[in-house]
Parts: structure tokens; sequence; C-alpha cells
């Protein structure tokens, strides 16, 4: 699997607190890795010992008087990616239990060979419907799914996944309006067959979604998971987030109305 995929950790330097927490994690349940690891940064670097981490800094040479876009960030590190395939996972995918490795390269082997532009490896994601395919452990997701494009744990082809990325959106965009986008189009997505791989059952990548919430921890995600594996963390510099708070409303603007329909186009 070493060249066939890189295992693309996107995140950004303002989360550089949750990267020892990943990676702790990710050297405890996949300690094995022989697949390139990049981590997706603006300018900053990151070592955890046993692992190879190699950080994007795709910020470095960046000319503009402006700030990158997350999508801009996730462009300039697919471009620096020598496999066709990526491993997608981000900073708060925080590892529980033990990758499917063999489990992940059969399905890295098959998305080759048939050509699929992504399996979503995860019980969660886009919301249907699905229909069978020819593997008994996958299914595919229909053109007019919900969440097609879903930026849960996923195997991509890169060539294919940048064409669906416009450099403006965020990634609540690329979801939602990418997703429209990627009804017009012939891409094969699949997923892993939800009655095989689920909570209580088989997990590919296994995490929950997802360990920080609106740029605060999830604290029924991360407390008791952090102090079994010995990780200390100071919760108070983020604070835990209130799952029971609204969700602020942002009154659509004609700039935002023309921002959405510029994206789904």
């Amino acid at each position: 699997m070493r060249k066939t995929v890189t295992v693309l950790v996107n995140s950004t330097d303002s989360y550089e607190d949750a990267w020892y927490p990943f990676f702790k994690l990710f050297a405890t349940y996949w300690p094995a890795c022989e697949s390139a690891i990049v981590l997706n940064t603006e300018t900053k670097s990151f070592r955890y010992l046993g692992l190879q981490i190699t950080a994007s800094r795709v910020g470095k040479y960046w000319s503009h008087n402006r700030q990158m876009t997350w999508s801009e960030c996730l462009l300039r590190c697919l471009a620096i990616v020598n496999t066709p395939l990526i491993l997608y996972l981000q900073e708060d995918f925080f590892l529980d239990a033990p990758v499917e490795v063999a489990q992940l390269r059969e399905f890295a082997e098959y998305m080759i060979e048939h050509q699929i532009a992504h399996i979503g490896l995860t019980h969660f994601g886009s919301h249907g419907p699905f229909h069978p395919t020819d593997h008994p452990l996958l299914w595919e997701v229909d053109r007019h799914a919900r969440y097609r494009i879903a930026l849960q744990a996923g195997l991509w082809n890169v060539r294919q996944l940048s064409r669906h990325i416009r450099p403006h959106e965020n990634p609540w965009q690329l979801e939602s309006y990418g997703s429209r986008r990627a009804a017009r189009i012939d891409d094969r997505f699949l997923c892993v067959n939800r009655d095989v791989f689920h909570d209580g059952g088989r997990r590919v990548i296994p995490y929950e979604p997802t360990g920080i919430v609106g740029g605060q921890w999830k604290q029924e995600v991360v407390e008791a998971l952090f102090d079994r594996h010995q990780i200390h963390v100071d919760f108070t510099e983020r604070g835990f987030c209130d799952p029971s708070a609204p969700r602020q409303f942002r009154p659509l603007t004609p700039a935002r109305i023309y921002s959405r329909l510029k994206s789904m186009f």
C-alpha cells in the first residue's frame, strides 16, 4: 500500500494542540503503517517518534495578501502527493481501536482496479440512498444522495478529488454544493456496507465523529479516551462544546446568495 495510498491528515496551524493526541493514538492503533503520512499545515511542522510525518507547510511560499482558504490549502497539499490515492483523515479523528489494515488494502486495490473516485470507510457520512455492488462489503452511493461528498475517513482518488474542490469553498460548502456538482458527473462513489460496518460491528477506521466541534473539544469523545491513553491536554484552552447550544443563524445576504450560486457551477 506504500506505493498506492498516502495518509493525508488535513489540519491547520491553529489546531496544533490536536496533533500530539492524534498521532499518539495513530501510532497505538496503526503501529506498522507503511504508507507515507502527510500532515497538512500552513507553516508548522510536527514530529512523533516512530512515525515518518511530512508537514506540507502549504503556506510557506504563499504570496497573496490574505489568508489561504481551506480549499486552497487542501489543493496545494494534494499537489505534492505522490500516490494515486489518499486516505483522508482530519486531526480530530481520534482512533479508539485498531485499524483494519488488510481490509483497507483490499479496498484500495479494488478502487484502482475499478476506477472508483471515493470509498467512504465509516458508517456515517453520506445519507444515501445506497445500492449493492459486486463487492459484498461495498455499497454504491446514489448519484443524488445527500452528502455524496462527505469529509469523513475515506479513500479518495487524488485527481478526482481535486476536480471536485473549488478554491473559495469551506469544507461544509464542499460537502453540500460539491455533492450537487458530483450528481452531474459519472464518478463512482462507494461506501462500506453498513449492515456489516456500524457501531457494534466492524469499523475499518475506528473513531467517533468528531473530537473537536466548533473549535471546542467534544467531551464525550476525548476525555475518557485521552485519559485511558495517558494523553494530557489542557481542555480549558479550547473548552468543551455544548451540544445543547443552538446553532448560530447567519442571514442570507446578497453576497452569501451569490457565493452559493457560484459554488454550484
